[in-house]
């Protein structure tokens, strides 16, 4: 059972999403507001990750979007890392978050 799950995805110094969203009490902090998330959401963030490496690599340059999603479960902790490389599925991650200010 997943307990949280972080999520930071930044350009250069800059983030673009600051995330951090906790499965018992369905919540989700984006950029330092509090959402309220129901169980469509949670199921969708956990799909959208499932199949992902943990490495993607890095790409060279400053400004290039860089991710790194971290998964606590039972007690382990699990991270999802790409720089300028990204798994296949990743704008859905990113349209899911977007979706939580709309």
């Amino acid at each position: 059972m997943i307990d949280a799950i972080e999520i930071i995805i930044s350009n250069g110094i800059l983030n673009q999403y600051s995330a951090l969203i906790s499965y018992s009490n369905k919540v989700c902090y984006l950029n330092d507001k509090k959402y309220l998330v129901d169980d469509s959401f949670l199921n969708s963030i956990k799909d959208i990750i499932s199949g992902w490496k943990q490495e993607y690599g890095t790409s060279n340059g400053i400004d290039i979007e860089e991710f790194t999603v971290t998964v606590y479960s039972n007690k382990k902790k699990y991270t999802y890392h790409g720089k300028g490389k990204f798994p296949n599925n990743y704008s859905q991650l990113k349209e899911l978050l977007g979706g939580l200010n709309g």
